[in-house]
């Protein structure tokens, strides 16, 4: 599968791409044992990544840009201080979408997916 990223502000850190099939607890992918995870340098602008290890079913997508590398959400008060992204590109409004909000279901063979990050701060 190939993920077209959109909108990354800058180059700094890294992108880091986590896919689950973990309907409850999807917002904790990168704690999910049988996540798909993916790191790449970031590329300001626009890009592709290739996702690999994919089997057909219902998948949720997140994405970071973790300008800082810490390999986590950094945040400020509460509100995330780095891009992020979700399959499905929902509105985001008080807190994260939901669960039904971000799900898709995988075909087998070839897949993209478009998520535009977004930054807050």
């Amino acid at each position: 599968m190939t993920v077209d990223l959109e909108n990354v502000r800058n180059a700094k850190g890294e992108i880091r791409i986590c896919m689950t099939q973990d309907v409850a607890g999807f917002l904790k992918c990168r704690e999910d044992p049988k996540a798909v995870k993916v790191k790449v340098p970031a590329v300001e602008g626009m890009s592709e990544v290739a996702v690999r290890g994919l089997r057909e079913g219902r998948w949720m997508l997140l994405v970071l840009h973790d300008e800082n590398g810490n390999g986590k959400m950094s945040k400020s008060l509460g509100i995330p201080k780095e891009g992020f992204g979700f399959s499905g590109n929902p509105a985001i409004r008080m807190g994260p979408p939901r669960a039904e909000d971000v799900v898709f279901d995988l075909p087998a063979g070839q897949s993209r997916q478009r998520v535009k990050v977004k930054y807050i701060l």
